[in-house]
């Protein structure tokens, strides 16, 4: 898990750096950032599930972060637009509309 863990966390962190470098080089960017953005705000949610999966029953107790890195994730998928706003985004591109 903890390998799937990192992958998923490398190819967010490179999916939201190819959207910087297109803004960067002046390039459309708006479908590389939404697809940064849901791939990163789902991701993080699988993480931390993950992560709490690992802890056992001690990830509920907020002695440890990973309780609040659970409820925190959650989070990601509905602010700067849904994931599926982001996805409706993607889609539009990929149509040409």
């Amino acid at each position: 898990m903890i390998a799937d863990m990192a992958t998923e966390i490398e190819a967010a962190r490179l999916l939201t750096f190819n959207a910087a470098a297109m803004r960067d080089r002046g390039e459309n960017f708006s479908a590389a950032a939404s697809m940064a953005k849901v791939f990163a705000s789902e991701m993080a949610n699988q993480v931390a599930y993950r992560a709490l999966q690992i802890h056992g029953g001690y990830g509920y107790i907020k002695d440890f972060a990973v309780e609040r890195y659970y409820r925190d994730a959650r989070v990601l998928t509905l602010y700067e637009g849904t994931s599926e706003i982001q996805r409706t985004v993607i889609s539009n591109h990929l149509l040409g509309k």
